[in-house]
């Protein structure tokens, strides 16, 4: 008989999808702009084929094939197509657990040819399966699939856990834009939210941006696709959700952050989230 002992070694999960929202391929003409949104959870936009420009919060990125951006749960995101043949997209969104997230956080990659490979089977798989390649329209069910096909969201997430990890473990970031529209904008977001508590005009932030006022409202016009004023906003409730989260009350968060009055705040965090100030509150 034999004396062998054996020595478990414990398995680190180090990131775990807990739910999708969605996950889809999309091919935009030239001229095409997606006016943003923000929202509690994770979205990944991958360009396949052509590209893309894409704005995160206060960065700016010009993206082509092969890269991968990782939109953090509330970051303002937006994108637009400048390129002739316009630009193929996979896009997918989750919630996820674990103590990999933080290092996806204001990041975009370059993927190498090993990590292009787990996506490339996400694709075949989800294309062979659905029987469509432009499966998954992002809409309610849009992941019928998961509940039909036995297996097929935990397919899903394995080669998503297998892109994630080669990314953290040998990734290759891309920078910014450095461009002076971009720069000025991030100038600009980053000033907004050093005033959040206050009612910033035009005429000051472009002041602080030395710019005239038209190039400001042009730069977001381009980069935000919204008005100062409406970003500006977006930005007080991406920060009233934060406060919120850490068991601060609507009341407290409404006076910090200089809305006229409660019910204008909790008509506000509801037309923007979806939801109210209590809801977030309740499931910090």
């Amino acid at each position: 008989m034999s004396n062998f002992s054996w020595t478990a070694f414990p398995v680190t999960e180090q990131i775990r999808i807990t739910e999708m929202y969605s996950l889809f391929t999309s091919h935009r003409q030239n001229g095409y702009t997606f006016s943003g949104e923000s929202h509690n959870f994770w979205e990944c936009l991958c360009v396949l084929e052509g590209e893309v420009c894409v704005s995160a919060d206060d960065r700016v990125y010009n993206m082509t094939a092969g890269e991968i951006i990782f939109h953090k749960p509330m970051e303002l995101h937006k994108f637009s197509v400048n390129n002739e043949n316009g630009v193929d997209l996979l896009i997918f969104s989750f919630f996820a657990e674990g103590s990999l997230l933080p290092f996806f956080r204001d990041k975009v990659f370059r993927l190498s040819e090993e990590q292009s490979i787990p996506l490339k089977s996400l694709l075949s798989y989800i294309e062979k399966k659905s029987g469509n390649p432009k499966f998954f329209p992002p809409n309610s069910g849009c992941l019928y699939p998961f509940v039909c096909l036995p297996g097929c969201s935990q397919m899903v997430t394995a080669l998503l856990y297998q892109l994630f990890l080669s990314l953290a473990d040998e990734g290759t970031e891309t920078l910014a834009s450095v461009s002076p529209d971009a720069v000025t904008f991030q100038k600009a977001v980053q000033f907004l939210n050093s005033r959040l508590s206050g009612q910033p005009t035009v005429p000051e932030i472009a002041r602080f941006c030395n710019v005239s006022e038209a190039s400001l409202k042009r730069i977001f016009n381009r980069y935000a696709g919204i008005s100062i004023h409406k970003y500006f906003l977006k930005l007080k409730i991406q920060a009233a959700a934060k406060l919120l989260q850490e068991g601060e009350s609507a009341a407290a968060v409404s006076e910090k952050l200089g809305f006229s009055s409660q019910s204008y705040f909790t008509k506000v965090y509801k037309r923007e989230l979806q939801t109210l100030p209590s809801q977030t509150a309740e499931h910090r």
